[in-house]
């Protein structure tokens, strides 16, 4: 469901499972039809208000998603754009990483495929081997140990050349803390001591004069006893003087003989609260820094652990790689063999498919290089592009038994009769597997579509429709001679869709 986009009002879509098709006169809506598509699964910004749909047949367990009765995605714009998942808010990011391996995007700036040929490679080879995918996995694993040892060694040699200075600015702060020496509770006790010393005098004097005025209230007292019915204050009085007098006892007990020492002692406590938060806090920094101390005294022979560790790992990662490089060269006949059939149905030139060394990587020491004849993939054109990576797909798919979606912006643009219908009969192949979306200006691919759907604009807004077989053959046959339909384009659309 898509509402209120540049395009459409309100368009709801039923799309089916297989191979569809959309067509529709240049403008109508079709390039924004894809993207309110695109923006659900967060490869462009959404251009409507709100883009809904349900999505089968996927399980995202893995992402703590529920999705035995299906999935719903939204996307909702405002004043900025949201996601959601299950009505569950999500970011752009996350509905990516979650969705972007079930979905393929092709166009003529996409080299997803292109990039990850040698991934391709060694998923076919572990289809056929069973022993190399156990070694590939395993070298992967390595590889990542590597990697984590090699960031270690460089923080380490880094660390190294500053040593001293490190050194010395750790020990700084721990003979700061150490010779303050503070104790858990101290600055807080020593707050009280001051606050009690500066109102001592006063305390004492307000006391006295209390006392007195208790004295003098007893002679009160001796009267109200002599009333008949009076209450009786005896114990209220005897209780306030209890609390004067022992106020009275805990004040003059209070002796310091230096009080300049005290409110020394509470500077130097209070800098370290300042600094650290807490005495608990510069505490258990003054412990971290002993432990950084300690790492760096013995910064040497951990250096030498980890060039050891590091040499060791090495020398497995290299035997290992050279196993995995000789076993691709075993296969790499066998994977030129497939690149090159969807080629030749794709009218493309024969794929020339090498593999040459390279340093030690997270894939080994091996990259595959492709050609079509002697052209380098960055001298293709636009068309020769979209097509190999369309073969490069196919074989994906192939070798896995994934499904999902593939999205095609007008693939068929600027190709001839034949490679057109040669890149129809492939996406014919692939919707065993995908639902595929595909927007197309010429006949041969909606002639392959499972459906066909219509953009049409009128007043301002487009409207999207399913055509039925009649409406299949007058859009094909549009699509042939233009906006003067003629019987021949009419014949030629019905012997296209005869199987239908």
């Amino acid at each position: 469901m898509i509402k209120d986009s540049a395009a459409f009002k309100e368009v709801v879509l039923y799309p089916h499972k297989g191979f569809n098709v959309i067509s529709g006169v240049s403008g109508s809506g079709k390039s924004v039809l894809m993207e309110s598509i695109l923006a659900l699964f967060g490869f462009k910004d959404s251009n409507a208000s709100l883009v809904e749909c349900e999505l089968s047949g996927i399980n995202l367990e893995d992402y703590g998603i529920l999705s035995d009765e299906g999935v719903t995605l939204s996307v909702i714009k405002k004043d900025k754009i949201k996601y959601f998942i299950n009505n569950q808010s999500s970011s752009k990011k996350r509905i990516k990483d979650i969705f972007g391996s079930h979905l393929h995007y092709i166009h003529s700036n996409s080299t997803t495929e292109l990039d990850n040929v040698l991934h391709l490679f060694d998923l076919i080879i572990s289809k056929q081997d069973s022993a190399f995918a156990s070694l590939l996995a395993t070298y992967v694993e390595s590889y990542r140990d590597f990697v984590c040892f090699r960031n270690e060694l460089n923080k380490l040699k880094d660390d190294e050349k500053r040593i001293n200075e490190l050194k010395e600015l750790i020990s700084f702060e721990i003979n700061q803390i150490e010779s303050i020496n503070p104790q858990i509770g101290e600055y807080e006790r020593l707050l009280d001591l001051k606050k009690d010393l500066s109102k001592k005098e006063k305390m004492l004097e307000k006391i006295s004069i209390a006392k007195a005025t208790i004295d003098g209230f007893s002679q009160l007292i001796s009267v109200m006893e002599s009333i008949p019915d009076a209450p009786d204050y005896s114990d209220i009085l005897r209780e306030i003087d209890s609390i004067i007098n022992d106020e009275e006892d805990r004040l003059l007990s209070i002796e310091v003989s230096d009080i300049e020492s005290v409110l020394n002692r509470i500077e130097l406590l209070s800098k370290l609260v300042y600094k650290y938060g807490s005495i608990q806090e510069s505490l258990e920094h003054l412990t971290k820094k002993k432990q950084e101390l300690e790492y760096y005294e013995n910064i040497s022979f951990n250096r030498q652990n980890l060039e050891s560790k590091i040499e060791t790992i090495l020398t497995i990662l290299q035997n290992q790689a050279k196993e995995m490089s000789g076993i691709r060269s075993k296969y790499l006949d066998f994977f030129i063999e497939r690149v090159n059939y969807y080629c030749e149905c794709l009218m493309l030139n024969k794929a020339n498919i090498t593999l040459y060394e390279k340093e030690l990587g997270d894939d080994g020491l091996d990259v595959l290089e492709i050609k079509l004849g002697d052209s380098a993939i960055s001298t293709l054109s636009s068309g020769e592009f979209n097509r190999l990576k369309l073969a490069l797909l196919c074989i994906s798919v192939e070798c896995s038994n994934k499904n999902g979606i593939i999205i095609l912006d007008e693939i068929d643009a600027n190709l001839s009769g034949g490679e057109s219908d040669g890149v129809a009969k492939v996406l014919s192949i692939l919707s065993k597997s995908y639902q595929i979306f595909s927007i197309s200006h010429q006949a041969h691919m909606p002639s392959f579509a499972n459906h066909h759907y219509l953009v049409k604009k009128s007043d301002e807004k487009s409207e999207v429709i399913l055509l039925d077989k009649e409406g299949r053959i007058y859009e094909i046959a549009r699509m042939i001679s233009g906006k003067t339909i003629t019987n021949e384009a009419i014949l030629f659309a019905r012997e296209k869709l005869q199987h239908i």
